[in-house]
């Protein structure tokens, strides 16, 4: 089940947030790393795979990704599987440069 339309769309309840790379970081490398994921009737992030992203931040990604959790999509009252894209962005401040 792909999200729209009339569908009650999954709420993201934790979401840690990955440690950006060292390497990443020393060679300045930023950017957004997009996964195709699974959300489970029970929240859980599953099936993960890379659309796209920098190789550098990908790993950090994909971990983070795989531990986040929603509360279900619900169509008609009732918890359903659902393909979403997920974006995680990168960006390095003036102060991690």
């Amino acid at each position: 089940l792909h999200v729209g339309g009339s569908v009650q769309t999954a709420l993201l309840t934790y979401s840690p947030k990955p440690a950006y790379p060292p390497l990443a970081r020393a060679s300045r490398t930023q950017g957004t790393v997009r996964i195709q994921a699974i959300i489970g009737r029970d929240g859980a992030i599953r099936n993960l795979q890379l659309i796209s992203g920098p190789p550098l931040l990908v790993g950090v990604a994909m971990e983070a990704v795989r531990q986040w959790r929603y509360k279900p999509t619900q169509l008609n009252g009732e918890p359903v599987e659902v393909i979403t894209e997920i974006a995680v962005n990168f960006t390095l401040s003036d102060g991690q440069r």
